[in-house]
């Protein structure tokens, strides 16, 4: 017989639905790595206080969150991630928009597409603004749309405008890259809907949810009760839980000293988008937090390792001498399309002889090959130093 859920069961399935709409990776966030980190970027970026940063957590009060998605754009790890809309989905929509228009792709946040104004099948609807990363706008570029005009609802007099105070960079910082990589693609921002992505008619209008679209929805939703009820049942009735390993476990260093690396997946797919269109012509790409190129003082620098140790991405990394009988650290080993500009190395760095600099020329963006750094001076294991 069928094990049925108890009440217990169902608070704890709606409990794990309750989450779904923005997923967390505490084991990408630098702070968690390392509390002395200076990023706050997602608790700078959320308009209703919502993202909690304290000590080595990080958590978000779902009954505060509206789902904005500031966060998720903001994070340049890709600790906090959207589930509803996903990238992925997010990505889709506005392909499909680029399709409808013949390359001239729209976006629409919620409160444009609450008034009905805009044709339901011809634009991409998002919950703000702030939801869209350099990431998603160059990708759209990139899979073939000729131009993405993005309509916000006239942020100004929004209630939570704040969301979207960093949208104008991250639409300058996408054209400066389409413009280097020679793309004529372009993005732009309006709080005017452009005519052809207005509907002929209210029924037509976004604002509603059609009956396929509710339908599927319903489908969806039926799916995820399902599947959480019957994994939360098997699980309580054989005695197992999922596996909820502590971030000690998840953090702990390997044997080279050095904590496990994450994937960043905003920045994956940038670099990908710009794989695909091709080499990078010249320009540099300035304060947009999406690379950064790390600078060493060697007079300073004692080789400790401590920036690569932390180094959530691994676009610093460790490189050790051969032939030594203790461990001993030849050189630091450091790549631009790995670094995201978190500046958890600029932090970690107990001399100060390290900084991160925001200006990137986009030659060095696609380089594939490492460049060395070295101290005048290497720390051996015990905190001894060779010269």
């Amino acid at each position: 017989m069928r094990p049925v859920p108890s009440i217990m069961d169902m608070v704890e399935v709606m409990e794990r639905l309750e989450s779904k709409s923005l997923h967390m990776e505490p084991a990408h966030c630098v702070r968690v790595r390392n509390r002395n980190a200076s990023c706050s970027r997602c608790v700078d970026a959320c308009p209703t206080q919502a993202i909690a940063l304290s000590g080595n957590s990080l958590s978000v009060d779902s009954q505060s969150c509206i789902g904005c998605g500031s966060c998720v754009t903001a994070c340049p790890t890709s600790a906090i991630r959207a589930m509803k809309p996903s990238d992925a989905e997010l990505d889709a929509s506005i392909d499909v928009s680029s399709r409808a228009l013949e390359g001239a792709a729209v976006a629409v946040c919620a409160r444009v597409s609450a008034k009905r104004a805009a044709d339901a099948d011809a634009v991409a609807v998002v919950p703000c603004v702030s939801r869209l990363g350099v990431a998603n706008l160059v990708g759209a570029c990139a899979r073939g749309a000729s131009s993405l005009t993005v309509v916000d609802g006239v942020c100004a007099t929004c209630k939570y405008r704040k969301a979207a105070e960093g949208f104008s960079d991250r639409v300058h910082a996408a054209n400066v890259l389409l413009e280097a990589w020679g793309s004529t693609a372009r993005v732009a921002s309006t709080s005017e809907l452009p005519q052809r992505a207005r509907a002929q008619s209210a029924a037509q209008g976004t604002g509603g949810v059609s009956r396929r679209h509710f339908f599927s929805a319903a489908r969806a939703s039926v799916k995820d009760v399902a599947a959480e009820a019957v994994a939360v049942t098997v699980e309580n009735e054989l005695g197992i839980r999922r596996d909820r390993a502590s971030l000690r476990a998840m953090l702990r260093v390997d044997a080279s000293g050095t904590m496990p690396h994450v994937r960043a997946y905003a920045h994956e797919s940038l670099m990908e988008s710009l794989f695909e269109m091709g080499d990078p012509a010249s320009g540099a790409v300035t304060d947009a937090g999406l690379w950064g190129d790390v600078v060493v003082d060697g007079t300073s620098c004692v080789m400790c390792g401590m920036c690569a140790t932390f180094c959530p991405t691994g676009a610093l990394r460790k490189v050790f001498a051969e032939g030594e009988k203790r461990p001993v650290l030849d050189r630091l080993e450091f790549r631009v399309a790995d670094c995201v500009a978190c500046g958890l190395c600029e932090d970690a760095c107990v001399r100060k002889a390290l900084h991160v600099e925001r200006a990137v020329d986009c030659e060095k963006i696609l380089e594939l090959e490492p460049r060395a750094i070295r101290g005048a001076k290497r720390m051996q294991a015990g905190g001894l130093f060779k010269r």
